[in-house]
């Protein structure tokens, strides 16, 4: 039987060889950066820089370079908001819908050839543990029991 050390290395050791993997690249684009407000865009029907910066969990001053690249791109436009000309209001344009459109089939036929080489049975025991793992860092989280992290390393 393994020590608690080596399997914890070994954990380290496949877990950056997964953050390594093109398929987790992929994956990024739809949590970080233009894409990912894209989707919110999408998913929100409209929003704004706030609740975006909020979302995405990044400064105000990050979203709005995230937008203004968007806009640039004709990916969205942004409008005063009619009740409140301090409130931007953003939305997807068409060329963004096609763009994500785009990106997110891509992303899924990506993930169907995972399935496809791992399996039905396995895909399912891979979901099932990432599932656990998501339930635990969360329990952890909400009873403190993870580390604090370091600023400035």
């Amino acid at each position: 039987m393994k020590s608690k050390t080596e399997l914890r290395d070994g954990l380290i050791a496949e877990l950056w060889r997964m953050y390594k993997m093109d398929i987790i690249e992929h994956l990024r684009t739809f949590v970080e950066g233009e894409t990912a407000a894209l989707w919110l865009l999408r998913e929100a029907g409209g929003s704004s820089p706030s609740r975006i910066s909020e979302e995405l969990g990044v400064s105000r001053a990050r979203a709005a370079n995230i937008l203004r690249g968007l806009r640039e791109k004709g990916l969205v436009e942004m409008e005063i908001a009619p009740g409140d000309r301090r409130r931007m209001d953003v939305a997807l344009t068409e060329k963004g819908r096609a763009t994500l459109e785009e990106k997110y089939s891509f992303l899924l036929r990506y993930f169907d050839l995972y399935v496809d080489v791992l399996g039905p049975e396995d895909i399912e025991e891979l979901t099932r543990l990432l599932h656990k793992t998501a339930d635990c860092e969360a329990q952890l989280r909400t009873e403190n029991m993870l580390p604090k992290t370091e600023v400035g390393r």
